[in-house]
């Protein structure tokens, strides 16, 4: 018997699930939130001034530290946290593959935050924010994907 997890999460809000196989449901695992990734960006600033590199090279400009915006970085910061799950989970043996849902934006960070083995692992993704779906209307939209 194949065991699947689901991630299904937001910038803000993940839950995870299990998949036993056809006809066997979801499993509520577990749930988690970053409030930090809700805050409006001015609300994440310090009020101390960003650092810069100052350079004196002909034509050059300072530049501020950081390429992300504090908002990218906490949305970053929970993507790490959602796949460091994942990947205790497979070095644990807790699942076989994984199913990523989650809005296009956001799925692109916790690829990016996955590491290769854990990859290799995924068996699907679902471009969609189904984070306020309950369990009938997930097995209904996971129906294309697993056999629920």
């Amino acid at each position: 018997m194949t065991k699947t997890w689901i991630l299904v999460s937001n910038g803000s809000h993940a839950k995870f699930f299990l998949h036993h196989g056809c006809g066997k449901g979801l499993q509520p695992l577990a749930e988690r939130h970053h409030d930090s990734s809700r805050l409006k960006a001015a609300e994440l600033v310090s009020d101390g001034p960003g650092r810069v590199q100052q350079s004196f090279a002909h034509g050059a400009r300072p530049a501020l530290d950081g390429k992300s915006s504090p908002k990218e970085q906490e949305l970053q910061q929970f993507a790490r946290e959602l796949a460091q799950t994942l990947r205790e989970g497979r070095v644990n043996t807790e699942y076989d593959d994984f199913v990523l849902v989650a809005p296009p934006a956001f799925l692109g960070l916790l690829r990016e935050a996955l590491d290769e083995p854990t990859i290799k692992l995924q068996r699907a993704t679902i471009n969609k924010d189904y984070i306020q779906a309950d369990l009938a209307q997930l097995r209904e939209h996971l129906g294309r994907v697993l056999c629920v």
